[in-house]
């Protein structure tokens, strides 16, 4: 109805100037307060400036005062220099050795097999089908297994001949090549009774009959020898062996 759109048109009317009133006292409020502080500052500024002011030095002092800086510059600068020179000396240096060295080296090689140091059939005339081959071959190399090949690096020959010293052996001396008794020819075999070298079978039977015949007619000589000697007889011992008096006989014969 007209009546209460009038009434509520009114309540509208009053809210809104109520609140304006409320707003714009405090804004006279805090207006005055920053008004009052900044009049504070300004009243305290001069003080401080006089408490913090220097006296103007004139030229001649400047330069008074630069020389006793650079004098101090200059000092310092040197006991920088000194204790960067003493951290110099300090460092551990890295000897280097001048005398002979021997180097090892450890590496990882593809092992070498009978199959990969064979030669292989290259197929002149089928050039194309040679591509399959490659693939198949390059695929072999890459699974293969992997050994360990250490070096050993000499400096000098100097070092390699000490490490390895060439010891001059004396040549073996040549076997004397014996001669056979009865042939007068290289022996070839040797009698094991009579230790005597011979050439051939009748040159073996012959000192075997010599060998015979003198058992039979002095008998061993180790019962000659204790025949003597249970004897007393004054007569020398004979010292000579069966295959000595075996050869005698054989070059009087």
């Amino acid at each position: 109805t007209p009546r209460k759109h009038c009434s509520k048109t009114f309540l509208r009317i009053i809210f809104h100037f109520t609140v304006r009133k409320s707003v714009r006292k405090s804004t006279s409020e805090h207006t005055r307060k920053t008004f009052e502080r900044l009049q504070e500052r300004q009243q305290e500024a001069p003080r401080r400036r006089k408490a913090n002011t220097e006296p103007v030095l004139s030229q001649e002092e400047l330069l008074k005062e630069a020389q006793i800086t650079a004098q101090s510059n200059l000092q310092s600068l040197e006991n920088y220099e000194r204790l960067e020179a003493d951290k110099k000396k300090h460092v551990h240096k890295k000897r280097r050795f001048e005398g002979p060295t021997v180097r090892y080296h450890s590496v990882l090689m593809p092992l070498a097999t009978d199959s990969l140091l064979k030669e292989e059939n290259v197929d002149v005339e089928g050039l194309d089908q040679d591509t399959p081959q490659s693939s198949s071959s390059s695929g072999a190399v890459g699974t293969r297994s992997l050994c360990s090949r250490t070096f050993i690096t000499f400096s000098d020959d100097e070092a390699f001949r000490t490490a390895f010293p060439q010891v001059s052996s004396p040549d073996p001396a040549l076997p004397v090549q014996e001669v056979c008794p009865v042939t007068h020819k290289p022996a070839l075999y040797r009698d094991p009774v009579t230790d005597i070298p011979y050439s051939d079978s009748r040159a073996f039977r012959i000192i075997r009959e010599a060998y015979r015949k003198y058992i039979s007619a002095h008998g061993f000589p180790g019962n000659s020898d204790s025949a003597q000697s249970a004897g007393g007889s004054s007569a020398p011992a004979k010292t000579l062996k069966p295959k000595t008096l075996i050869k005698q006989g054989l070059v009087t014969a």
